[in-house]
């Protein structure tokens, strides 16, 4: 087995607004945000967070998305490892679906860019023991 194993995933949110004239062009700006979450049985929940918006009018151009994924893990894997080996394998899945809907909207598809999460900060913030 490898040290992750994607069980399944889901699209919570999908937004798209595309008040574009024909022809026109944007310039596009990135955001996204990942998280994991640990549960027991050696599974976790991944969302990642992403939306591509035009830079100067976000109201113009809009494309969000939250993808969520399950996977199964091996024991003695640190979390910073997990976190970045779901990225991975997550990703993809929220890259075609960005690709898809706005192909099937009658527009270019937009396509996300990778992101090279190993060099991105990684923080862990344990929340067990903590009352909701």
């Amino acid at each position: 087995m490898s040290k992750v194993v994607l069980k399944g995933y889901k699209a919570n949110d999908i937004e798209y607004h595309g008040h574009l004239k024909n022809g026109e062009k944007i310039q596009l700006e990135n955001k996204f945000s990942y998280n994991v979450r640990y549960g027991k049985d050696r599974l976790c929940v991944a969302t990642l967070d992403c939306t591509m918006q035009d830079k100067e009018n976000p109201e113009r151009f809009v494309v969000h998305v939250i993808v969520e994924g399950v996977f199964a893990f091996e024991d003695g894997s640190s979390k910073e490892e997990l976190h970045v080996l779901t990225y991975k394998e997550l990703f993809p899945y929220a890259r075609a679906l960005v690709s898809s809907l706005t192909a099937v909207a009658g527009i270019p598809p937009v396509i996300l860019p990778t992101v090279d999460i190993e060099s991105q900060s990684i923080y862990s913030i344990n929340t067990e023991g903590l009352k909701p």
